[in-house]
């Protein structure tokens, strides 16, 4: 292989590289509200539901959102135990399983929205990489000037939006509440995983879990 294949190979997996990054999934919470008269400093055991009639799609949800927030150092129960149901819960179930349990916050998530819209992505100009010196100045020379285009292109993003609520048990009042944006998913697990992480260190932050 010549110096200039060699260059040209090299600037290639840069420009993959780059790209690939640019699919990491990724989430936000753009908007979160707290309600300022909660004296309390954090719940020592949470109650997890996901609202879905999708028996497996929640029981992944909740057990991978209590490990996340067992991570950030709290303790938390998924519902799907006691309340296997795929049905809508009624008030009496949902109070039966939380009585007794020890909880002081319950945990409710929804999903509001999945959003696709075009994006268009800019080319780019890459200078080759002049690391090769065995091959003389004109070969230096020459690779000083030899460039990579990368056409412009337009992707598509994908965008889900979930709503996750926090209400205290005593009172059953809205302690919390927190819209996330989880961008570019490669699967449902991504979603869930990437969501839950970021929505437990949020709370952490606002030091509503220990």
């Amino acid at each position: 292989m010549s110096h200039r294949q060699i260059s040209r190979v090299l600037v290639f997996l840069t420009a993959a590289c780059a790209l690939a990054a640019c699919s990491t999934t990724t989430t936000s919470i753009p908007l979160s509200w707290r309600n300022p008269d909660f004296q309390q400093t954090a719940f020592k055991k949470l109650f997890i539901i996901g609202v879905g009639e999708d028996e497996g799609g929640r029981r992944l949800f909740e057990d991978t959102f209590a490990k996340a927030l067992a991570y950030q150092g709290a303790s938390a129960q998924a519902s799907w135990g006691v309340l296997p149901q795929s049905t809508q819960l009624t008030e009496e179930q949902v109070l039966g399983a939380i009585e007794g349990g020890g909880f002081d916050g319950v945990l409710i998530t929804r999903l509001l929205s999945v959003d696709q819209s075009e994006e268009y992505v800019p080319g780019s100009t890459y200078v080759v990489p002049t690391t090769y010196y065995g091959y003389g100045y004109y070969g230096y020379y020459g690779s000083s000037y030899d460039v990579v285009h990368q056409p412009g292109y337009f992707k598509t993003n994908t965008t889900f939006r979930l709503e996750t609520n926090l209400y205290a048990v005593a009172g059953s009042g809205l302690v919390w509440s927190g819209q996330s944006e989880t961008l570019n998913p490669e699967s449902l697990t991504d979603v869930i995983d990437s969501m839950t992480a970021a929505v437990a260190k949020k709370l952490k932050q606002e030091k509503l879990i220990p």
